[in-house]
């Protein structure tokens, strides 16, 4: 298909070039909204404001609670060496790639690039935290920044989320009386979607396929771990539910 005039772009052929990216496994939510979940488990997703003339992609990378100063450090410096026009951004207490652009401008190359750049910051968080082959070397004289004695990785930086997460629970008083089997080791929050793997442990769905995602392990063992080892814990979930119901109905 010819490219429309730069200021004739909008949702109908940003649909185009989404649909030629992630082919059936794209779902439109909503006017101006798209979501896809890539065979690697990231979770892709786009809005736009036509009347505002603004757009945005977004992938969540990994959670930053606790996260070191090595590693925020790392990336505000892969911000301004490495991301080109993708960004790293916090909020939500999630490390997200992001990219944002005028919508009647970005033009189908444009969203194409732009597409496959924010892909791949979010893949290389932790190695190259890159989003092209090409790094703008600034005050550095090599082809890409020197990476510092001591630097974390993602991994060992998650580590550290973790196990700050978990001094900061037993430090602190306990807030409810919701019981810990029923909250996730990772973010330690409620499960909605509970699910086994093969340890044994149990994980909130949505959380632990992002951290497959990233890691390809448990991240309680370190063992490899893949997304059809998954099995819900039906036991788990009704449990949860009955609980949650009880509860609500006491406060009410």
């Amino acid at each position: 298909m010819a490219p429309q005039q730069a200021d004739r772009f909008g949702n109908s052929e940003l649909h185009e070039v989404l649909s030629e990216a992630f082919g059936d496994a794209l779902m439109r939510v909503g006017p101006g909204r798209w979501r896809a979940l890539t065979p690697e488990g990231l979770q892709f997703q786009c809005m736009t404001d036509e009347r505002a003339n603004r757009m945005r992609f977004i992938i969540p990378v990994m959670p930053v609670g606790g996260a070191p100063k090595e590693f925020l450090t790392r990336l505000l410096e892969a911000n301004f060496h490495s991301a080109l026009d993708a960004r790293y951004a916090i909020a939500q207490g999630l490390v997200w790639s992001v990219f944002l652009h005028p919508l009647r401008s970005l033009g189908y190359e444009g969203a194409r690039q732009h597409l496959s750049q924010v892909m791949r910051l979010a893949r290389t968080t932790g190695t190259s935290y890159s989003s092209s082959d090409l790094v703008f070397v600034g005050m550095f004289d090599s082809a890409s920044p020197p990476v510092a004695e001591g630097r974390v990785t993602a991994q060992e930086a998650f580590d550290r989320c973790v196990d700050e997460a978990n001094r900061n629970r037993a430090a602190r008083p306990e807030a409810d009386d919701t019981p810990s089997a029923f909250c996730d080791p990772i973010t330690f929050e409620l499960m909605e979607d509970p699910v086994q793997v093969p340890s044994g442990h149990t994980f909130e769905r949505a959380t632990i396929l992002e951290h497959i995602a990233r890691f390809n392990n448990n991240p309680l063992t370190k063992e490899p771990l893949a997304p059809d080892a998954l099995t819900s814990n039906r036991a788990l979930a009704d449990a949860i539910a009955e609980w949650k119901a009880t509860t609500e109905a006491a406060q009410a």
